[in-house]
């Protein structure tokens, strides 16, 4: 037997398909009386919205049920039906079971069922539409309350034809227009919208980037003024239309400032500039001064030398004694300040070794008493072996510099002490005397540049105030520290100096002491080239009493001359020489095969470490610093 068919759908009476219809719209039905409004039928979209089953609500009128939010407006709507009219498209707000409120579009009309007139109510959820217009409305006021509150300059332009639409305070103030003038209108039709090359850069950086970053335009306001703005464009949706949001920072002022900064900069480094040039012409100052002031106290101290021979009486002698005093004074002079000026620009570099300070102390006060300059006082070293880490020609200037300070001011008879000792990991090396102290006001300042205790017109104990600037320098740059003590005037003076610590090495070899040489042993044949006639007679002179061999030349040529002909063992060539400078007739000497073999000397007045290395890298075997002690280059002219 075959299976009986199923009944096609189309074959299904008109109520039942009507039945299904109402039973499957996804919209909310309902069909209640057209009097009491008591519900006949519900479909289940209306059960899901109200939360009741359909045996809860049939046969139930609406107000049992307490459906809307708002009965004077369901009456209103029931009174709008029974009026003959159907009820379109109006918003209601319904109750659901569990009091949650929904928003609905609510479509009636009356319908007649089994020849009963009734209400077909058709109900559609709008509540997440609505929440979301509510959340959009809401973030557009804020978005407004914030682009009216913004004290930068803001607008809101159409995006087909920039066209304003909206704009803040801070636009209108900066602008000078009204709000009334701006809306509705383009930049370009108030007179200040961007050139074209400005408008198609924009559009390219927002066909690039989505965005307009950083643009920086030129403004005029309404009353002229022009003005530097930093423009940033992002898309929006204002109003429903597709815009432009447009915030503007005002730069002019910081283009003022920086354009200001600017010229500023190069005021100042023009005036650094200018600085650095007026420095080094100092320092080429103070090196010529050196040059020309060594040249005399050179000659002066070699003239001394010659005079200073056997035969003179007390009186010549003490006369030649003060001379060459002075002259030595004068040298140390220059060398204080030369020495401020390498200090303060930083171009003393030290060669730092173990130094035994009270050996080094012991050293200097020998040299002051071979010298004479101690004679009046009673000066003594004490303390033990120290050992301190230094650059040992430094130290000893720092010794000499403290005991010339505490000579000049402690009278004849007085007593100075040189004491040294360990202490912490320091060492220590100080200076006291017995004179007249130092006033409480001066000692914070002591150490100062150019500073003296008050004197007199006659100015009793000269000097130019560098000493002990110079001895602070000194100290600071080996990492160590300097301090004065005094108990008051006429109690003496204490200066301190504490040294980093150094570990002694094995004891070198002992260095003879410079002495005037036997005038009969080890005579050399010497070629003196220095332009200075005085200064080239005294040197000339100095080394015939000696026992040399001596020729002279007053120029670089000459003497290059001289150096081919005369064949000496030494050469004391000054660098400053007319025709050929110095460091020019070495280099040509050591190129010659016949004259490379002489040792020269450099026998001048610059005495910094740059022109030391300058005389060794063009040839010199020795650099001497004019004024020379005469005993100490006649052992140097015979140990070459």
């Amino acid at each position: 037997m075959s299976e009986p068919r199923s009944t096609p759908r189309h074959d299904l009476s008109i109520e039942a398909k009507l039945r299904a219809a109402f039973e499957l719209s996804p919209m909310i039905l309902a069909i209640t009386t057209a009097g009491e409004g008591r519900l006949l039928d519900v479909n289940d979209a209306f059960t899901r919205l109200h939360g009741y089953t359909r045996e809860e609500v049939i046969g139930r009128t609406v107000s049992e049920l307490g459906l809307w939010v708002d009965p004077e407006q369901r009456r209103q709507a029931l009174m709008t039906i029974q009026a003959g009219s159907p009820v379109r498209n109006l918003e209601v707000r319904l109750r659901a079971r569990d009091g949650g409120e929904r928003a609905c579009i609510l479509n009636a009309d009356v319908v007649e069922i089994d020849g009963r007139r009734c209400i077909l109510t058709a109900l559609t959820d709008i509540t997440d539409r609505v929440a979301a217009e509510a959340a959009l409305r809401e973030s557009e006021q804020r978005f407004l309350l914030t682009f009216h509150a913004n004290p930068l300059p803001m607008t809101i332009t159409r995006g087909s034809d920039s066209v304003h639409l909206e704009v803040n305070d801070a636009a209108v103030r900066h602008s000078g227009f009204t709000r009334e003038e701006i809306l509705g209108r383009t930049k370009a039709d108030l007179g200040f919208g961007a050139t074209p090359e400005q408008r198609e850069a924009m559009m390219r950086q927002i066909d690039a980037q989505g965005a307009v970053r950083d643009f920086e335009v030129t403004f005029q306001t309404r009353d002229g003024q022009l003005r530097q703005l930093l423009v940033n464009s992002q898309p929006i949706t204002f109003g429903g239309v597709r815009a432009m949001l447009n915030i503007s920072v005002d730069i002019t002022d910081r283009i003022a400032l920086e354009t200001e900064q600017r010229a500023r900069r190069e005021e100042a480094e023009a005036l650094a500039e200018s600085l650095r040039r007026a420095d080094r012409a100092k320092d080429e100052f103070l090196a010529m001064l050196g040059h020309e002031l060594r040249n005399p106290l050179g000659t002066i101290s070699n003239a001394m030398a010659l005079l200073d021979v056997a035969g003179r009486d007390e009186r010549e002698r003490q006369v030649i004694a003060v001379v060459r005093r002075q002259a030595g004074q004068l040298a140390r002079l220059v060398d204080d300040l030369l020495d401020m000026s390498r200090l303060t620009t930083g171009k003393i570099r030290l060669q730092l070794e173990p130094v035994d300070l009270r050996s080094l102390a012991r050293r200097c006060v020998d040299a002051l008493e071979q010298s004479g300059r101690g004679a009046a006082h009673r000066v003594s070293v004490e303390g033990t072996e120290t050992y301190a880490s230094g650059d040992a020609t430094r130290l000893e200037q720092i010794v000499n510099n403290l005991l010339d300070n505490a000579l000049k001011y402690t009278p004849a008879g007085g007593r100075v002490v040189v004491g040294t000792a360990a202490e912490d990991g320091h060492a220590i090396l100080s200076v006291r005397d017995t004179g007249r102290g130092i006033e409480p006001e001066l000692l914070p300042r002591v150490f100062d540049l150019f500073v003296q205790e008050p004197q007199s017109l006659d100015r009793p104990r000269g000097g130019l105030g560098l000493g002990l600037a110079v001895v602070k320098q000194l100290v600071e740059l080996h990492g160590g520290t300097v301090s004065a003590a005094s108990a008051g005037a006429g109690r003496g003076s204490e200066f301190t100096v504490r040294l980093p610590a150094a570990v002694p090495e094995p004891p070198a070899a002992a260095v003879p002491e410079p002495r005037r040489a036997d005038a009969r042993a080890g005579a050399r044949r010497v070629l003196v080239i220095e332009d200075n006639d005085d200064s080239r007679e005294m040197l000339q002179m100095l080394l015939e009493s000696a026992g040399h061999l001596v020729e002279t030349s007053a120029d670089g040529p000459s003497g290059l001359a001289r150096l081919q002909a005369f064949k000496p063992d030494v050469a004391l060539i000054d660098v400053g020489l007319p025709g050929l400078d110095g460091y020019t007739v070495a280099r040509m000497a050591r190129a010659r095969p016949d004259t490379r073999a002489i040792r020269l000397v450099a026998l001048t007045g610059y005495g910094q470490a740059e022109d030391r290395a300058r005389a060794l890298a063009a040839g010199f075997d020795h650099h001497v610093t004019k004024p020379v002690d005469p005993f100490a280059l006649e052992e140097l002219v015979r140990a070459l």
